[in-house]
């Protein structure tokens, strides 16, 4: 599902219904087994920067001592921003999605549906952050915004 929603929002953009992207709230509830919170932000921070139209420049990364909730805040090269997090809570073993990209012309939002109407959305699953998970972690050590090195 995560594919599907990353291709949706994207050909909003293409489209230009919202203009050029400026902030993105995205927050993610996954089951409190779910491995790999690391993974699962730097999963979400590189589809984030995919939406952006401009690079990143910083991530600051923060999380609470049993790693319930890990957030990434990003700060793009034009002056975009994205806040990012994900929260492991007990739950019944669906993952959510609350998302909100607001661009210079308008507003998507996406919100995972809940009760029956999940069952026709498969799973999400997080892919694709290997090249930041060690940018992720630096800065969940130091508790200092890090620097992204274009490349």
């Amino acid at each position: 599902m995560i594919q599907s929603l990353q291709q949706s929002v994207q050909s909003v953009i293409d489209e230009g219904r919202i203009g050029s992207p400026v902030f993105l709230r995205c927050i993610v509830r996954a089951p409190v087994e779910a491995p790999d919170a690391v993974g699962a932000i730097a999963a979400l921070t590189t589809i984030a920067n995919g939406w952006m139209p401009d690079p990143p420049e910083q991530i600051y990364a923060l999380d609470n001592p049993d790693v319930t909730q890990i957030t990434a805040m990003v700060k793009y090269a034009g002056g975009q921003s994205a806040l990012l997090s994900v929260n492991r809570i007990p739950t019944d073993g669906e993952v959510a999605v609350d998302l909100r990209l607001v661009g210079n012309n308008g507003i998507i939002y996406h919100e995972t549906p809940t009760g029956p109407y999940r069952l026709m959305n498969p799973p999400l699953d997080f892919r694709g952050g290997d090249a930041l998970i060690d940018i992720i972690r630096q800065g969940l050590e130091t508790k200092q915004p890090v620097t992204v090195e274009e490349g």
